[in-house]
């Protein structure tokens, strides 16, 4: 059996990776689990949560599905892709890892609520307070606990040495219009860090949130292509 474990962002939730995921469950009979990281059910709970938490809670999940399925993949989206990385790093037996928008820079969240707080006290025009987009940033600016920002920043710290030692077959994603993770530094870092086999896959109509933008389908296309080859035993739906 072949399993594949989709980790979210910080601040974020499942269904930052979902369409992702759903794409592969419908194309595939594989086993594709997307939880939701500790203290991502309300951003208030962040509070009371650590990057521990966050590593041991995927670290056993990663676990579970090395001893039941046969073949194990990763991917992660934005702080889930330093999760991801880690865990690349500390479990060889995972066989491929899927990296998308990773935010391998400490700095991107905290300018991130900087610029947010400031456009929000600028945000007088109603169809803005209305757009979905802001609407999604006010939540995240309103409800983090700036402790939590600390937490994301001890993560990137910890992650970004485990790029080094990976050796397995990485795919790259990267949206060129990401306003929250710099695309060429991003790419960059990732590219000159990862000794082994790596594969860059570029959205040049893309932001940040890669798996809802118009150019998603190209992606998905392209992550099942890479996760699919030189699989000997694959039963596609």
């Amino acid at each position: 059996m072949v399993a594949c474990l989709c980790i979210h962002g910080f601040t974020g939730s499942p269904n930052e990776v979902k369409p992702l995921a759903d794409y592969l469950r419908e194309h595939t009979d594989w086993d594709v689990l997307a939880p939701t990281l500790p203290g991502h059910d309300h951003l208030r709970h962040l509070k009371n949560v650590t990057y521990k938490d966050w590593i041991v809670f995927v670290d056993s999940i990663l676990s579970q599905m090395l001893k039941e399925d046969e073949e194990v993949y990763i991917i992660g989206f934005s702080m889930g892709g330093l999760l991801a990385g880690w865990l690349a790093r500390h479990y060889p037996q995972v066989k491929k890892l899927v990296l998308l928008s990773t935010a391998v820079n400490a700095m991107e969240w905290p300018q991130l609520v900087e610029n947010s707080k400031q456009v929000l006290a600028e945000a007088k025009e109603v169809k803005l307070k209305n757009n979905p987009m802001f609407k999604r940033y006010h939540k995240k600016v309103t409800e983090t606990p700036p402790a939590s920002t600390l937490q994301f920043e001890k993560m990137v710290a910890l992650a970004r040495p485990a790029f080094e030692h990976i050796e397995i077959p990485t795919f790259i994603a990267q949206g060129s219009k990401d306003s929250v993770v710099p695309a060429e530094k991003s790419v960059q870092f990732l590219m000159d860090s990862i000794p082994g086999p790596k594969e860059l896959f570029m959205l040049e109509g893309s932001g940040h949130a890669i798996c809802h933008d118009k150019e998603a389908d190209q992606l998905f296309e392209a992550v099942l292509t890479f996760l699919q080859k030189d699989l000997a035993v694959l039963n596609v739906k």
